[in-house]
């Protein structure tokens, strides 16, 4: 499964003519004219494609935040063992 999600994610670039195509489009519509809902729909619309397209590194940042709260779960139970031991020793 994180293959698939590594070829799913994995930066492709985007066809020939997609700039322009999408530049005629906001032309034509006339993004800029829109209320501000449909705005906020074209702002998540580039967001998605930003992330589709970078979405190599959207995975490695994940990969590194599981790889911290994994180090920090391992240092919490290791400084509550040695906090444990400690109780121990000063009861004796």
């Amino acid at each position: 499964m994180d293959n698939e999600l590594k070829a799913a994610m994995r930066r492709k670039e985007p066809p020939p003519g997609f700039t322009e195509r999408v530049l005629a489009a906001i032309d034509r519509d006339g993004v800029a004219a829109r209320p501000p809902r449909r705005r906020w729909r074209a702002v998540a619309a580039a967001a998605l494609l930003l992330a589709i397209v970078g979405g190599g590194e959207a995975v490695r940042i994940v990969r590194a935040k599981q790889q911290m709260l994994a180090a920090l779960h391992i240092t919490g139970a290791k400084l509550h063992g040695a906090r444990n031991h400690i109780q121990e020793i000063s009861t004796r």
